[in-house]
């Protein structure tokens, strides 16, 4: 009997042991869950300002992108180097080699459930010198898997390619990239990854003759502040042509030239074709304070020549891009002296142009 208490009571020992550890382990796990880790490990030291390329994949051939970082521009190769959202782009790498998670899992039969299988999710492959995407240094390769709600905003689920552990963070990187296809192209005829200062001068060519646009200081009355803070106040335009000079209406002329930072292509195409006519409709030559140009031309009809709805080519000759724009809207590039000149129509034409 005796002997069989002592069994009872060694038993009782070993799962009260087991319990106790039981209990450390899982709270152990817990606390381990609960401590921030690197997606990508800061002694790896990859950096934003290291990527020179990225390359995103859809699996299952839904979608496959790759960017290369042009001094300071991004660009997409693969449809006529076209510009792309440059600080969009650098704000998505800030995101995903700055970012930390919790542990969500460690064990790869979780991964379809949470989006992060290799034949799943969002896979981007960064790249350093050389170019390609196999060319260059590989410097990370990340699976980024399901969106989840969170308390502030969408989360996330990512891992490492070749690493079973998951992480939650609390932050979704796919969202920066938008939901175009493909991701982060810049639809405007003047680039915004170019930097560019403040317009001084616009020359406009075009069927009906030439003028040129300047920028020259105002005539400050007595009572003025000595150094206007706004640059309407500072400056005035004028409009010359052959032996005139007229002074331009504020309004009219800042309006203008916002719409032409703003105006946007429908499409690219093939910039090495010398069949577009450029400059035979017209040209449009932008000056900056640091006598940076920007040429404009205008082409033929995209379409057949009695086809006005097919659009008309426009070419960033500094940008290297030949894009196709509504007629309606690339005309809005020359525009008539007069405009320029006069108080605009309420309401304004640029606020109804295609």
């Amino acid at each position: 009997m005796s002997r069989w208490l002592g069994v009872l009571l060694l038993a009782l020992v070993l799962l009260g042991g087991a319990d106790t550890w039981l209990r450390s382990h899982r709270a152990t796990r817990r606390i381990g869950d609960g401590r921030l880790r690197a997606l990508v490990d800061s002694e790896r030291q990859v950096e934003t300002d290291r990527v020179r390329a990225v390359h995103l994949r859809v699996p299952g051939n839904k979608g496959e992108w790759h960017y290369e970082r042009r001094g300071d521009t991004w660009r997409f190769p693969a449809y006529f180097n076209a510009y792309i959202h440059g600080d969009r782009m650098n704000s998505f790498l800030d995101v995903i080699l700055g970012a930390s998670g919790t542990r969500a899992t460690d064990g790869a039969d979780d991964h379809d459930e949470l989006g992060v299988a290799d034949h799943q999710g969002l896979h981007v492959m960064l790249h350093g010198g050389g170019s390609g995407a196999v060319g260059g240094e590989a410097l990370a390769d990340i699976r980024l898997g399901r969106g989840i709600p969170g308390p502030v905003g969408e989360e996330s689920y990512a891992r490492l390619a070749g690493d079973d552990l998951v992480l939650h963070l609390h932050a979704n990187p796919i969202r920066l990239l938008g939901g175009a296809m493909p991701p982060l192209l810049d639809p405007h005829l003047l680039p915004r990854d170019v930097k560019r200062r403040t317009i001084t001068r616009a020359r406009v060519t075009s069927g009906e003759g030439s003028y040129l646009l300047r920028r020259v200081l105002a005539p400050m009355p007595e009572d003025a502040p000595p150094i206007p803070l706004d640059e309407r106040d500072r400056y005035s335009w004028v409009l010359e042509r052959e032996s005139r000079i007229d002074t331009c209406d504020d309004t009219s002329i800042y309006a203008w030239m916002s719409w032409v930072r703003s105006v946007r292509f429908e499409r690219l195409v093939d910039p090495r074709d010398d069949g577009y006519g450029l400059g035979t409709a017209g040209e449009l030559e932008l000056t900056d304070e640091e006598d940076t140009h920007d040429r404009l031309r205008l082409g033929r009809n995209a379409g057949d020549q009695a086809d006005a709805g097919a659009g008309l080519y426009v070419g960033n000759e500094v940008a290297d891009l030949v894009t196709v724009m509504p007629a309606g809207r690339a005309q809005w590039l020359l525009p008539p002296a007069r405009l320029l000149l006069e108080p605009l129509p309420d309401p304004s034409p640029f606020e109804s142009i295609p």
